[in-house]
């Protein structure tokens, strides 16, 4: 993924096409920033880009687990960064952990709009469906973080409409439908629904969709969380051993009220995340279904 993008800000750069390549599904904000890259050494380049993943990681747990021991916090580092998901997203030079790690602060955070800024951006850059159940658990349960996450992908978004030109962003929605109908088919790399069963996707997104708005309304926090970031899974018309990353997010809420079954859940991730991600996904959502606390 990170070739596509460089060589996505190439073509923006020499005046061709950004989606002149199909497999390139990111918004043009992500071709416009590429453009600088271009002249680097690659090598480097996705050497910088790992080290990243991997401090943002290091940032996102010390920030969520602050109370634990210097060990607690090694060994949950540790455990983050040698996950097959975040294995597999640096691997392959994807983008979700850079989005999993903007969501830290608007889920972990005060409710403040301030606090949504850095998630609206990463989507401006990285939209992938995985970011929509998060955006919903935030207008039910942080709205100033909600408006501040929207208001930074708008202004991200503008910015790069009046750079790259409107009908990119046209382009890019084209590009969008076409990849989703060419890419919900099984093929190397797909886990979802689609690499099962591909007639069985829509059902089971309306469904998963439907089961996600319900425990918005209806259930606690911690179980419209746990929701949130597992959803996306099942939404999407393919998904990737990283689309399981997001998880992450609802561990620590997990921990309290099923600490047996999140034990599991983090032991059983280098099967289950494989051809089993379907079933793994929908384990953690009929578990987080009963979670219990505030209410919306």
């Amino acid at each position: 993924d990170l070739q596509l993008v460089v060589d996505a800000g190439g073509r923006f750069v020499t005046g061709q096409p950004i989606y002149s390549d199909p497999r390139f599904l990111y918004p043009p904000l992500a071709a416009i920033l590429a453009g600088p890259l271009t002249h680097l050494d690659f090598l480097a380049l996705s050497i910088g880009y790992a080290g990243l993943k991997i401090a943002i990681a290091i940032a996102a747990v010390i920030s969520v687990g602050r109370m634990l021991s210097r060990g607690q916090q090694l060994a949950a580092v540790l455990i983050v960064v040698l996950c097959l998901p975040f294995l597999h997203d640096v691997m392959l030079g994807n983008a979700n952990v850079l989005l999993v790690g903007a969501m830290v602060p608007v889920i972990y955070g005060r409710d403040r709009a301030r606090n949504g800024i850095l998630l609206g951006l990463a989507t401006a850059v990285f939209a992938k469906p995985l970011v929509l159940p998060v955006l919903l658990w935030l207008l039910v349960w942080r709205r100033r973080t909600w408006i501040g996450t929207v208001l930074a992908g708008f202004g991200a978004t503008a910015a790069g409409a009046l750079i790259a030109g409107p009908a990119t962003y046209v382009d890019w929605v084209r590009a969008l439908f076409a990849g989703g109908n060419r890419f919900a088919v099984p093929f190397a790399g797909n886990h979802g629904v689609t690499a099962l069963v591909p007639a069985l996707w829509l059902p089971v997104a309306a469904l998963t969709t439907g089961g996600l708005l319900w425990v918005l309304a209806r259930r606690s926090e911690g179980a419209g969380l746990t929701w949130a970031v597992t959803a996306g899974i099942l939404i999407a018309p393919y998904a990737g051993t990283y689309s399981a990353l997001p998880i992450a997010l609802a561990a620590p809420g997990l921990l309290k009220s099923s600490p047996t079954f999140t034990l599991a859940m983090v032991a059983l991730s280098t099967i289950a995340t494989g051809f089993a991600l379907p079933f793994y996904a929908l384990a953690i959502l009929l578990v987080g279904w009963a979670q219990v606390g505030p209410r919306a």
